[in-house]
């Protein structure tokens, strides 16, 4: 506390003695003090390695500190950084640059007080108490200043098995999850009976099982659903049968949406509108959609014709991810992509919107691509952080087991990259080319269920 007042003191005295001078010209110091801007200069960490003869060596990496932008929280008093740097990188000598409105700061090492310069190499292990004083030595401010750091490496994937997730007996097929509301739903049929099984995402994750008494108003039996078509919107699951569009608040109850229409397949859910291939036109509509007549309101779908399409080249049982673009992140582009129609060749089928775009664009294969997203049994996509991941059972050619890797891209799915390191799936998963169901929530976790009740969740570093 000595070493506090003594630097107080003696700055204080300076801006006394500055004071005095500047009397006769009547300047008055301001009593604001405040953060205004914050970086940090780049970082070098040394991390042990070998040489290729087997020798130790020393790598050095370079974080480079002008791609990180700081956050300057006024109101609770802190600084961070945005974007964590990456996993390992050293943050005990850092030297930072701050810009003051006026004054001076000074901030603790240890127990140890200084008055801030560039020129301080700064642990920051643990955040760091800066103390920001006005021009007029008594107006002062308080922040806390932490470096986040990746606790993980960029694009590693962690799984975790969900233990004693009471998953009632038996095999379920046909299987689709999606989130609603804040439950993980699994509709699908086990050992032939229609079931839906859900969990709550809140606390600790706990199956609840319903054999679908797939009612519509519980009067009519609800047949030929195509499980692949489930998606949910709002606050309901929407679902075809026999060609025919149903929702649910719940996923038991099933009420008939349009029922003058037929539709071929369900693309999903892409601005807020349920898109759908209706014998080759592809048709949108706003499911939460009311009007509002004699002030009663009423439930209409406007339904809008997007485009025609040759329907042999639209995905079966797409995956629909949705991304704002790196260059402009209030665009974003969705991408459309699943197994090819029996009549549509080996490749896998893509098309893409963006979110300023009235229509759908087809990705033709092209001519000699090595690098195209592998035909998979169960071909499923998420997307994160700008990548698609694409991953599922064997492939048609019988190349690649099951779930032996995870294809990344990062140009909208033109190109695709086999991940050898950090990204791929437990060991018990390989080889398994049974049944799946897979989601990522809102939370950004990845949930993936095997047809004999197995239960993962997963989260990519970032």
């Amino acid at each position: 506390m000595r070493k506090i007042l003594a630097l107080i003191t003696g700055l204080l005295f300076m801006t006394g003695m500055l004071v005095s001078c500047l009397e006769s010209e009547e300047i008055e110091l301001s009593s604001y003090a405040y953060i205004l801007s914050f970086s940090i200069n780049d970082i070098k960490t040394e991390i042990p390695s070998k040489t290729s003869a087997g020798k130790d060596t020393t790598l050095v990496r370079t974080t480079y500190g002008r791609y990180y932008t700081f956050a300057i929280d006024h109101v609770a008093g802190e600084v961070y950084n945005v974007d964590s740097l990456p996993k390992g990188t050293d943050v005990t000598h850092v030297t930072v640059n701050m810009g003051l409105n006026a004054g001076y700061a000074y901030y603790y090492q240890g127990d140890e007080a200084k008055i801030f310069s560039t020129e301080d190499s700064i642990d920051f292990t643990n955040p760091v108490r800066f103390t920001v004083f006005a021009a007029d030595g008594e107006g002062s401010r308080s922040y806390l200043v932490r470096l986040n750091v990746h606790q993980t490496d960029v694009d590693s994937l962690v799984w975790t098995r969900v233990e004693n997730n009471n998953f009632h007996g038996g095999r379920m097929t046909a299987e689709k999850m999606v989130q609603l509301r804040n439950q993980l739903m699994v509709f699908g049929e086990m050992d032939g009976v229609p079931t839906i099984m859900g969990g709550n995402l809140d606390g600790d994750f706990n199956y609840a099982k319903k054999e679908w008494p797939l009612m519509i108003n519980k009067i009519n039996h609800l047949l030929g659903v195509d499980y692949s078509s489930i998606v949910s919107h709002e606050n309901a699951v929407y679902l075809l049968a026999d060609g025919k569009l149903y929702s649910s608040i719940e996923g038991v109850n099933w009420t008939a949406e349009s029922p003058e229409r037929t539709f071929t397949s369900m693309l999903g859910v892409v601005d807020g509108k349920l898109y759908l291939n209706e014998g080759g036109t592809i048709v949108a509509c706003d499911p939460y959609e009311w009007t509002t007549t004699n002030r009663v309101e009423t439930l209409t779908h406007d339904w809008e014709t997007v485009q025609t399409v040759d329907e042999t080249l639209l995905p079966v049982n797409p995956s629909v991810v949705a991304m704002p673009l790196r260059t402009n992140t209030e665009i974003v582009r969705t991408t459309l992509i699943g197994t090819p129609h029996a009549d549509a060749g080996k490749e896998v089928s893509i098309w893409t919107k963006l979110s300023t775009d009235p229509v759908w664009t087809y990705y033709s294969p092209v001519a000699g691509n090595d690098k195209g997203c592998p035909l998979l049994e169960r071909l499923t996509v998420i997307g994160d952080n700008s990548k698609l991941y694409a991953f599922g059972g064997a492939s048609k050619d019988g190349k690649l087991e099951a779930f032996e890797a995870i294809y990344t891209s990062t140009d909208g799915g033109l190109t695709w990259l086999k991940q050898k390191k950090q990204i791929g799936f437990p060991t018990e998963l390989k080889g398994y080319n049974e049944p799946f169901a897979c989601m990522k929530d809102a939370t950004g976790t990845i949930w993936l269920q095997c047809s004999d009740g197995r239960l993962f969740c997963g989260r990519i570093g970032k």
